[in-house]
Formats: C-alpha cells, structure tokens, sequence
C-alpha cells in the first residue's frame, strides 16, 4: 500500500475539490462524502477521495481521552481498541507513548502489544 498520494495524482475535479480546503483538513468521512456530493463529485471521483483521505490520514473521526480531543484515523483508533483491551489500567498513557513516537496506527511496530499478547495465551494454556 502507498504511504502517500499526491495531489497531482487525482482527477481534476477532486484536485480542485481539495483545494478548496486547508492544506491537513481532518474531518469524518460522513462530513468529508456530503460536501464532495455538494461540490459535484461523482462516484468514482468519490471513491478516489476516499482512498486519497485515507493514505494521506486525514479520513479522521474524534476521540476524547488524556483529557481532550483527539482525531484519529481508522487505524489508530482500531490500535487503540486493542490497547485498551490488553492495558486496561493505564491505557491512556501506553496510547500517548504510541502518539509520541508516532506509532499509533501501526500494529506491527508494537512489540510491547505483541508481548502482552503472547502472555496472556500464555496464563490461558
């Protein structure tokens, strides 16, 4: 999968389409589809979008933890969950650390989640 995509790449309409917003714009991809729709983008140059927000991680949905909001793409907040299952008690801080070192999202980096992992099928067997 591309890290990246850049503009330069996509249909002229969803070039222009971007444009029109400031450059890191985080919005969810309900609000993101409704003002591609009003814009006039058709479904193919939706899905381009689509695929575009979510390489570039800007197809974000809000999380409040550590005391404020964050926007978080699909992933991270699917790692999150994760965390959250295998630190209950201090999860918050283990998703800040991940944050930090700009981990979070990426569960194959996350050897001390894989750690826990194996302990835990470990005590079951």
């Amino acid at each position: 999968m591309t890290n990246y995509i850049n503009t330069m790449e996509l249909d002229e309409l969803t070039h222009d389409f971007l444009s029109s917003f400031p450059s890191g714009t985080h919005m969810s991809w309900t609000e993101w589809q409704k003002e591609a729709e009003a814009y006039g983008l058709n479904e193919n140059e939706i899905a381009e979008l689509q695929q575009y927000l979510e390489v570039n991680k800007q197809l974000t949905s809000p999380m409040r933890f550590a005391g404020r909001q964050w926007w978080l793409t699909k992933l991270e907040i699917e790692h999150v969950e994760l965390i959250k299952q295998y630190f209950p008690s201090n999860w918050e801080d283990e998703v800040l650390d991940r944050m930090q070192r700009g981990d979070l999202g990426y569960l194959n980096k996350d050897w001390r989640l894989e750690e826990r992992k194996q302990t835990k099928r470990s005590v079951k067997q």
